[in-house]
């Protein structure tokens, strides 16, 4: 119990360090085996049917990166940010994703974890689920909205916004892949995607969700307080939408061995 509790602590640490990263120091390169080992944890994020529809460009050429703050990013804080930062981040949502499946279904036999039947049944329920193009959709929430009174059926979302949610995971995990390392992060969107398509040579088959800014924070005078949050009472519920949730804890007993049972 001491470990789980051990672990428990170290991660909620780690999430409440991380912030939103204001002033980057300039000139600071990250070391590659940093670099590294945040990408190969950032690579554990989950998806839906593990399609893993994300790229990443890990930008730090300083003169590509002073081109795409030049011609693209918004506000005088995206830029600066983009500028000092150690590396910038950009995350890519595919828009094609049934593009990936053969490989997934490779990647997926040769590791052995799933049975026969759910591989032979991968391509069909995918091509259902991620559907592309407007009016694909639109067929599949009518069906599936028809037959929702009369059995369970899935909820059809359009493939940005499906390819954007697992993008958003990859995202966080990045985030804190980086914050677990010592370094601080801003999750930008304000800029211009069309122009960064064309600085960075993004094909069209991918949507520009979100970027991150990585690096070492600038150490201000004056410090930054954290923003606020909502009360837990103001997002989480028990059991159905609205009704309170009790979080009051009364005891906390340590695991001796002579905790009561």
């Amino acid at each position: 119990m001491s470990s789980v509790r051990a672990a428990a602590d170290a991660f909620r640490k780690l999430a409440k360090s991380r912030h939103s990263c204001r002033r980057f120091q300039p000139n600071r390169p990250l070391p590659k085996e940093m670099l590294n080992d945040m990408l190969q944890t950032t690579l554990t994020s989950p998806s839906g049917f593990n399609i893993q529809p994300t790229n990443v460009i890990i930008l730090q050429n300083q003169d590509i990166k002073q081109e795409l703050a030049k011609t693209s990013m918004l506000g005088a804080g995206n830029i600066y940010r983009t500028i000092d930062s150690s590396a910038v981040a950009v995350f890519l949502s595919d828009l094609q994703p049934h593009k990936r499946l053969q490989r997934i279904i490779e990647l997926e036999k040769e590791s052995g974890v799933r049975s026969k039947d759910y591989l032979s049944t991968l391509p069909i329920v995918t091509s259902f689920l991620m559907g592309e193009g407007k009016v694909a959709t639109l067929m599949k929430q009518v069906a599936t909205d028809a037959m929702s009174p009369v059995k369970p059926m899935p909820t059809i979302d359009s493939i940005q916004a499906w390819s954007y949610k697992n993008t958003a995971l990859v995202a966080q995990t990045f985030t804190f892949a980086a914050t677990s390392h010592g370094l601080s992060t801003c999750l930008m969107e304000g800029y211009d995607c069309r122009r960064v398509r064309d600085v960075l040579k993004i094909p069209d088959r991918y949507d520009i969700p979100l970027m991150c800014g990585v690096g070492y924070e600038y150490e201000e005078d004056e410090k930054v307080g954290k923003t606020p949050r909502l009360k837990m009472n103001e997002v989480f519920f028990s059991d159905t939408f609205g009704k309170p949730i009790d979080t009051d804890i009364t005891v906390l007993v340590e695991d001796t061995g002579d905790s009561p049972k």
